[in-house]
């Protein structure tokens, strides 16, 4: 609703035109400035990315041994930091695989760096059991997060680093689709899609992988963003009578200033 059709709602109010008109603009700027503050407030706590911000980075890397694969995922959600109790669904994870099978997995409801989910990540690898167990080359992983290149000193012989490769994804200005939540969905998991796709040249069914045991992190924003949309319509309303209460208690407020009754205010 623009201000105009909202200012012609203010001016229906009963007791508007009994005001005196030089104090009716007040009425007017009151509500709609309650209007204004309350859709910010309502947009704020729904909406849980900001445009034009980096919502998600992956960083994947992977090595070879003689004839096995080693892959490490790790992937985290900036998310708003007001909004991280409102999600309930962890932030960061760390995801492990030998030849595309699982080894371990560890996630976080906080945002933390790859090196101190790492910790977390060595925790896991250890609770396999004996009789399962997975081996990976742990120590050479920790030097590729550290310092990007693997250790002079390493068990495995003949083990590579083939890339190291790291993406963000970021949110596009969602304000300026045209169209319904589904349209909006559509274009930000297109626009992340291409940034994902570019970025990450190689490991790509991997990170699908990955993204199945990491509670789908990777469309996280999209989906939340397309639902916030989905409710501006409830968030305009709320924000509309809010301003409309608003102003109606300023003429309320001043038609009190004006009566008999205001004269009689000290004697209670």
């Amino acid at each position: 609703m623009d201000n105009s059709t909202f200012i012609e709602k203010i001016k229906a109010l009963d007791g508007f035109n009994g005001v005196e008109t030089d104090e009716q603009p007040d009425i007017i700027s009151t509500g709609i400035e309650t209007m204004e503050r309350e859709f910010e407030r309502l947009t704020s706590e729904t909406f849980f990315y900001s445009p034009d911000k980096v919502c998600l980075e992956i960083q994947h890397i992977r090595l070879r041994d003689s004839d096995s694969l080693f892959d490490l995922v790790y992937m985290i959600d900036f998310i708003k930091k007001s909004a991280k109790l409102k999600v309930r669904t962890p932030l960061t994870y760390m995801i492990g695989f030998c030849d595309n099978m699982l080894v371990a997995v560890t996630s976080d409801f906080d945002s933390k760096p790859p090196l101190k989910v790492f910790d977390s990540f060595t925790r896991e690898y250890r609770k396999q059991s004996d009789e399962e167990f997975i081996g990976m080359p742990m120590a050479e992983f920790h030097a590729v997060l550290h310092e990007n290149k693997l250790p002079e000193n390493s068990g495995f012989a003949s083990l590579e680093l083939l890339f190291n490769n790291k993406v963000s994804a970021t949110m596009p200005d969602y304000h300026t689709v045209k169209g319904e939540s589904g349209d909006v969905l559509r274009h930000i998991k297109d626009h992340q899609g291409v940034q994902i796709m570019t970025q990450l040249n190689s490991g790509l069914d991997l990170i699908q992988l990955a993204n199945s045991f990491a509670d789908n992190i990777i469309n996280r924003s999209a989906r939340l963003t397309s639902q916030a949309v989905a409710e501006m319509g409830m968030m305009k309303e709320q924000a509309i009578s809010y301003g409309l209460k608003a102003a109606s208690s300023s003429i309320a407020d001043i038609q009190l200033r004006g009566s008999k009754l205001a004269g009689m205010a000290g004697m209670f």
